[in-house]
C-alpha cells in the first residue's frame, strides 16, 4: 500500500509565507501538454491569426499545413521541392493565399516529430515537412533571416528544423506577447507615474546607450530587459539625478518585490550565445 502524506493542514501556512516574502507562484500552462490535432475547414484558418503574430488555437501556438493531397501519388509529392510546408505564424504565404481566395483545408496541430499526417492518393500517410521559410524568417528562428541569411546557410537551417525546438520558441514569444498585454492594461490604471513616463524612460534609455548603470549590460538588442530606477523612490521626480538604467535582475535587488522570469535572467546571463528577443526574433551573439 502507498504511502500518503496530507499536507492540506498546512497549505495555508504556505501560502501566508509566500505571501510575507513577496513570493510569486510560477504560472502554470496546462494547455501546453494538451495535444491539438484536428483538421479544420478553410473558413476557420483566419481565426488561427493571433495579435501575437502566432498562429494560435485555444490559446495554444500551433502548427498548420495542407492536409489534403490525393491530386498526387505519394512518389510525385515526397522530395525536397514538393514537400509542403509546415507554418507556424501569420506569415505572407498565408496571407497570399488568404488574398487569393486558396485557403484549402487545413490540419492544426501542436504535435512535434519528424513526420506528420497527410492524404495522397494511397490513403494517409506520415511524411517529413519542411517549415516555411517565411515563418522561420518571423520568428528569428536560429536567426534564420530571409533577406540576409546566406541561402546555403537558411538551407542548413531548414533541413536541420526541430519541431520541438520551435514549439519551445513560439511558447516563449507567446508568454513574453501575453505579458506585454497585461503590462499595457495595467499601465492604463493609476500607478504614480506621471503620463509622460514612458516617453522620458524611453529617452533616458537612449541617452544611456540602453546600458545597465549597474552591471554593464549592453541591452540594445534586448531592450524589454531595461529599466529605469527612481533612486529616492519617488516616481513623480524625473530629474537626471533621480534616475538610473538597470537591467530587471539589478533593478530586482533594488526592490525586493520585484520578480524577475527565469527566460529573462537566462537572457541576461547569456554573454556569447544568440539573444532572444521576441519582437526582432534571435539577434546578434
Amino acid at each position: 500500500m502507498p504511502f500518503r502524506i496530507d499536507d492540506s493542514a498546512i497549505a495555508g501556512r504556505l501560502q501566508s509565507l509566500r505571501e510575507s516574502i513577496g513570493a510569486q507562484m510560477a504560472e502554470f500552462h496546462p494547455n501546453r501538454f494538451q495535444i491539438v490535432d484536428v483538421v479544420i475547414p478553410a473558413s476557420e484558418v483566419e481565426a488561427l491569426f493571433s495579435p501575437s503574430g502566432l498562429l494560435v488555437r485555444d490559446n495554444r501556438p500551433v502548427f498548420a499545413y495542407i492536409r489534403d493531397h490525393t491530386e498526387k501519388s505519394l512518389g510525385e509529392w515526397e522530395g525536397p521541392r514538393a514537400m509542403k510546408k509546415l507554418h507556424f505564424a501569420v506569415c505572407e504565404a498565408l496571407l497570399e493565399m488568404k488574398a487569393q481566395g486558396h485557403f484549402d483545408r487545413y490540419r492544426v496541430t501542436n504535435a512535434t516529430g519528424d513526420k506528420y499526417a497527410v492524404d495522397v492518393r494511397e490513403g494517409e500517410r506520415e511524411v517529413p515537412l519542411y517549415p516555411c521559410q517565411y515563418c522561420l524568417g518571423k520568428v528569428g528562428y536560429r536567426c534564420f533571416s530571409y533577406k540576409h541569411t546566406p541561402r546555403a546557410k537558411r538551407l542548413e537551417i531548414v533541413h536541420e528544423f526541430n519541431s520541438q525546438e520551435a514549439m519551445d520558441m513560439l511558447w516563449q514569444w507567446f508568454d513574453f506577447f501575453r505579458q506585454e498585454v497585461s503590462n499595457l492594461r495595467t499601465a492604463h490604471s493609476p500607478t504614480g507615474y506621471p503620463d509622460n513616463w514612458p516617453r522620458v524612460a524611453r529617452a533616458f534609455k537612449q541617452q544611456a546607450g540602453w546600458q545597465c548603470g549597474s552591471c554593464g549590460a549592453s541591452l540594445s538588442h534586448a531592450r524589454h530587459l531595461l529599466d529605469v530606477h527612481h533612486v529616492n523612490g519617488d516616481k513623480r521626480n524625473n530629474s537626471d539625478d533621480n534616475l538610473r538604467c538597470l537591467c530587471k535582475d539589478c533593478h530586482s535587488k533594488e526592490h525586493h518585490h520585484y520578480h524577475v522570469s527565469h527566460n529573462d535572467l537566462q537572457t541576461l546571463d547569456s554573454t556569447n550565445k544568440c539573444i532572444f528577443s521576441p519582437r526582432e526574433g534571435w539577434v546578434g551573439w
